[in-house]
């Protein structure tokens, strides 16, 4: 599946077929592009764990190209939740999904009768991605010395992100940079990064473009937890006209966020799509 360019292995393991500990192997292997299928990343499709399971409908494991767990992922999310309504295995169009970021909620939009398939079915999700932690607010951040000084804010939306302001995409080495920050000591949990274009001087923006470099995997063509936070980020710096959504631009398509009032929480929202299904054969 894909969710603005942003692609995932979706996998159906509420049987428990794939052991937890073997979890993070079969990811690094499925998302090996040209050598496997190619991804960044894998949903696992599981039985809530927590008590009491009434709480929840499903639960949702995301695993990054490298291995590594990340506790949610807003485009993943808008996947799973399509999946799992299409296929009836939820039947209210708000499914409770269980996170390491804790409860999750996306919200199924303009649903159809034809069913499961490429361009047919649900045509867009909303996740409400939760309050913003902020850990920096537009702080000075030495990165090497090749990189120099950057000015970041950073902050957690159940994963976390440091959002850098760029006057232009040209020139910046996105892999390069991101790399840097991501495993810099002031995140010792690693970092997802999203450089964001300034809007206009003095105008409040409600168009923004960010390309980001995920935790874990690179440069994705578009992230949902990184487009909510460089929205987050820009209202806190007083970029963004908070009372409209905010159209965020990435190079794998557009995304809206919006904003709850006061800025205390936001919305994602876009499609997701079904690229194909089939088998694959995982070697012990």
């Amino acid at each position: 599946m894909q969710a603005a360019g942003n692609d995932f292995i979706l996998i159906d393991d509420r049987e428990q077929r794939i052991a937890d500990e073997k979890k993070e192997g079969v990811a690094r292997f499925l998302c090996t592009r040209r050598f496997s299928i190619g991804a960044d990343g894998v949903l696992f499709l599981c039985k809530p764990c927590s008590t009491p399971t009434r709480s929840y409908d499903l639960r949702m494991r995301v695993f990054n190209a490298d291995g590594s767990e990340a506790e949610m992922c807003g485009n993943g999310m808008r996947c799973f939740a399509r999946y799992a309504y299409e296929k009836g295995l939820v039947r209210n169009r708000r499914i409770r999904v269980e996170t390491l970021a804790g409860l999750i909620v996306p919200e199924i939009e303009d649903p159809n009768e034809k069913g499961f398939g490429v361009g047919e079915g649900v045509v867009s999700i909303r996740v409400f991605m939760g309050k913003p932690v902020f850990e920096r607010i537009d702080e000075p951040l030495f990165v090497n010395e090749q990189i120099g000084e950057v000015r970041l804010t950073s902050l957690s939306l159940g994963n976390p992100h440091a959002v850098i302001l760029v006057d232009s995409f040209d020139e910046l080495d996105v892999d390069t940079v991101g790399k840097s920050i991501e495993s810099h000591p002031a995140f010792p949990d690693r970092t997802n990064v999203d450089f964001v274009m300034t809007p206009m001087e003095d105008i409040k923006a409600n168009e923004i473009s960010v390309r980001t470099y995920e935790r874990g995997v690179g440069e994705t063509l578009s992230c949902g937890t990184g487009s909510t936070a460089s929205v987050l980020a820009l209202n806190e710096l007083g970029y963004i006209n908070a009372s409209e959504p905010v159209t965020v631009h990435t190079r794998g398509g557009d995304l809206t966020v919006v904003l709850e009032e006061g800025g205390e929480g936001a919305y994602l929202v876009g499609s997701a799509e079904v690229v194909y299904e089939g088998e694959v054969e995982v070697n012990e």
